[in-house]
């Protein structure tokens, strides 16, 4: 099981990756701060003074994904085409606080000062990947939730790699062979993306390139606690014997 194009999308919405947003009838402005609100609406995040505060009316927001690693997969780019408007009053104080949960920014203490908010409501969702564009219902990406951990997995698989790679290199492999996976004695996985629902991995193969598998979680994880508590048997259990 993998994350489907709804939970992608909604994932690259709620992300610390800086967006593009393209106004139909404005400028083009880059390195948007944004968040998201429960229901996916995109929450941008700007100075008073920038001209996106006051933009109204058809834009088309780009968000793309960041690899964790520098091998690792891209889940590719997140286009979202909608309604932009500026928030005031209630409203805006309601997103500054849903766009806290991901992006603790500064400057949301200044919501109807020096910081405005900008509504876009999606009406057209695209996740453009290498090979094509795949379009997102927006029934389902309304009714998608952000991967519970995606803010932590590169932190998280740096942290296996260079401090528990004597644990979790033999895990991988463990887990592989179970799988049916043939590997040769001194093949290390290499891990490239974690999600809630498993590892993406890759392993040598003898023409001389890769070939991915994913370990899955069962069931999907609920969070980086629990990814801690299911490996902490594997990474830690030397420690617990003493």
């Amino acid at each position: 099981m993998q994350p489907s194009s709804a939970e992608i999308a909604r994932t690259l919405a709620s992300s610390a990756t800086l967006a593009t947003v393209v106004a139909y009838r404005g400028p083009t402005v880059t390195d948007v701060r944004h968040g998201a609100a429960a229901d996916g609406r995109i929450l941008l995040v700007c100075h008073r003074d920038d001209p996106l505060a006051v933009t109204t009316g058809s834009v088309l927001v780009h968000i793309a994904d960041v690899p964790p690693l520098p091998f690792s997969p891209t889940w590719g780019r997140l286009r979202v085409g909608g309604r932009a408007t500026p928030l005031a009053g209630a409203a805006a104080r309601a997103a500054a606080d849903a766009v806290a949960v991901t992006r603790p920014d500064p400057d949301l203490l200044d919501i109807g000062a020096d910081t405005v908010i900008v509504e876009v409501v999606p009406k057209r969702i695209m996740l453009t990947g290498r090979d094509r564009d795949l379009p997102v219902r927006l029934a389902d990406y309304r009714a998608a939730a952000p991967d519970p951990i995606s803010a932590m997995e590169r932190p998280l698989l740096v942290d296996l790699v260079d401090h528990h790679g004597t644990q979790f290199y033999p895990f991988l492999r463990r887990q592989l062979v179970a799988a049916g996976v043939d590997l040769p004695a001194d093949c290390l996985p290499c891990p490239l993306r974690l999600d809630r629902y498993g590892l993406l991995v890759s392993i040598p193969t003898p023409s001389g390139g890769t070939a991915c598998y994913r370990l899955c979680f069962t069931p999907p994880l609920t969070g980086q606690e629990d990814l801690v508590q299911r490996l902490h048997p594997v990474l830690f259990h030397s420690c617990d014997h003493h």
